[in-house]
């Protein structure tokens, strides 16, 4: 899948050099007036899910301090609550919440302490008379729109590269991603990230291969919108280095390009330190992004300072497995099957474009996809280097780039297979789709087809692969369903349940959850007990207090992640 690809007609993707025109070409799947329509099905029927299912899901464990901070930091005019992350998404997701001219609680302690951010957004959404459910709406309306952004970059990027029907295939694979469906409905930076990678990836790329000031330019603008929103976009600079080292290899007597490349990295470092004072407001020392890059690496070198959770197992350092086992739970089986289709059809098309060992790595190395396949690379590297073995959620900016490179196979597979093959490949893409939207809307707590059950994710994964607070609306409805009027109650998040309407008695929970109301005269102990899933493994608590529910079968289970026993018939 790393060799190049023949191109549409108008397309500026280069052929590498020494490649046959016409190699890797493929038949037409789908006929011209058909694509934009099923474009805008797919950026339909995703965005669709997106929006809906944001609507049934009640805010995540980190979700809230963005837009409350970010609100804050128009109220008050600074943005200094959370300096261990970048400012973007602190502007973007706070500025609708702060335009619906909410009711701003009282300052407290110091913005610096690490409880203040939760602390400050539940005082906003829940405690100031606010309506928590609308505000989390508005903003959450800025991470659909990078959802949208995202499944748009890579039809964009593909189509560039490899012609329109891999283009509108990348498109369908990315928007169907369940991490996506889910995190495209949290307000939080990791799709916002995945899209931003993807565009420095192919800003790069077209920069490394006609440098020029302009072109240097615009990649290191992006360069530093990428960093402003996750400082894991410091995986970008290997990304640029490796790039130029791959055209160098395939220009070594090309002065002119050595000219052009110099100048364009003068133009880009000089558009990244501007832009990146820009977004820090004027701090042409960058203080405060030194700072976060210092708490980032440590991070990420040390994890959250609890046992990382994998298939039933907990761990002080972690696995270096862990996010290829997530890889394998989080994304739907049919999508691995299209995965060692495409090997098939990018193997075939490689001995086809180029005989012999070395005119196969001169064509990869000026490949079109040159820079899809070493993005991944990069960034896979990266992840697998880190400690954050807490959430699948960390290795989203990978998932845009596999999925181009699957649908180059593919597309590449189709043009030489046998009308069997090609029902396979429409079969498994089907498949794809149905898995990922089946869990809707609770698409946070997917699990594929390896997991032992649906509602039995938590034997596999935890934390924000499953369970991030996301089912406190489910459980409202379910109490009124059931007319059950109080719970007990152990929660993995931020949010307030009383916030929503649930009445509980609080168990051992990640926050200590405060008591929902004063007790009246004549209150009974709780009939049913309801635990979510990353506490019910005793995660982040002291001992194990829920060891013996784990024994246990729930009566129910309710948005994949909260687990409900009844303890006594009423």
């Amino acid at each position: 899948m790393i060799e190049t690809m023949a191109t549409t007609p108008g397309s500026e993707a280069p052929r590498a050099a020494g490649e046959p025109a016409g190699a890797g070409a493929t038949t037409r799947v789908v006929p011209p007036r058909a694509r934009r329509w099923l474009l805008l099905l797919i950026v339909l029927l995703s965005t669709g899910a997106i929006v809906s299912a944001m609507r049934r899901t009640s805010a995540t464990f980190d979700e809230i301090v963005f837009l409350a901070t970010g609100a804050r930091g128009y109220h008050l005019g600074r943005f200094d609550a959370v300096p261990d992350h970048p400012p973007v998404l602190q502007y973007l997701y706070g500025l609708p919440v702060y335009l619906a001219h909410p009711t701003f609680p009282a300052e407290f302690g110091s913005a610096l302490h690490p409880g203040y951010r939760y602390a400050y957004a539940q005082r906003l959404l829940w405690e100031s008379g606010n309506d928590a459910e609308r505000l989390v709406f508005l903003a959450r309306l800025v991470a659909s729109a990078f959802a949208l952004a995202l499944v748009l970059g890579a039809w964009g990027v593909t189509r560039r590269l490899a012609g329109d029907d891999a283009a509108l295939l990348a498109a369908g694979l990315v928007a169907f991603l369940p991490d996506v469906l889910a995190h495209g409905g949290v307000a939080y930076g990791d799709v916002p990230f995945a899209a931003a990678y993807l565009l420095a990836v192919a800003v790069f790329d077209a920069a490394v291969r006609r440098p020029s000031p302009a072109r240097g330019a615009l990649a290191g603008a992006v360069a530093a919108l990428a960093v402003g929103i996750k400082y894991s976009a410091l995986a970008l600079a290997p990304l640029a280095v490796l790039l130029v080292a791959a055209e160098a290899a395939t220009r070594p007597k090309d002065r002119a390009w050595r000219r052009g490349i110099g100048l364009a990295l003068g133009a880009g470092l000089l558009a990244l330190y501007l832009a990146l004072v820009a977004i820090y407001r004027g701090d042409v020392a960058l203080a405060q992004l030194r700072e976060g890059l210092r708490l980032t690496r440590l991070h990420v070198e040390y994890g959250h300072g609890v046992p990382s959770y994998l298939l039933g197992h907990t761990s002080e350092r972690g696995w270096w497995y862990f996010f290829p086992v997530a890889f394998l739970f989080k994304t739907p089986a049919a999508l691995h099957a299209l995965m060692l289709l495409a090997v098939l059809g990018g193997v075939r098309a490689a001995r086809a474009a180029a005989p012999g060992v070395a005119a196969r790595l001169r064509v990869a190395l000026g490949s079109p996809l040159r820079a899809v396949w070493i993005a991944l690379l990069v960034f896979l590297a990266f992840l697998l280097r880190s400690h954050l073995d807490i959430g699948f959620r960390y290795a989203l900016p990978a998932l845009p780039l596999l999925c181009i490179l699957v649908a180059v196979g593919i597309t590449r597979l189709w043009a030489t297979s046998s009308r069997l093959v090609r029902g396979v490949v429409a079969a498994l893409l089907v498949a794809y789709a149905a898995s990922s939207l089946s869990f809707y809307p609770h698409f946070l707590a997917y699990t594929s087809e390896y997991a032992p059950g649906r509602d039995r994710g938590d034997e596999v994964l935890v934390d924000s692969s499953l369970d991030w607070g996301q089912g406190l609306l489910e459980l409202r409805d379910f109490m009124r369903r059931e007319r059950i009027d109080r719970v007990y109650l152990s929660y993995f998040g931020s949010a307030l349940p009383a916030g929503y309407g649930i009445d509980y008695v609080p168990l051992p929970s990640f926050f200590v959850l405060p008591p929902a109301r004063a007790p009246r005269p004549g209150d009974r102990e709780p009939a049913w007990v309801v635990v979510s899933a990353t506490t019910l493994h005793g995660l982040y608590l002291v001992g194990d207090p829920f060891a013996r529910l784990r024994s246990r079968r729930p009566d129910r289970v309710l948005a994949h992640s909260l687990f409900v026993y009844r303890l006594r018939d009423d």
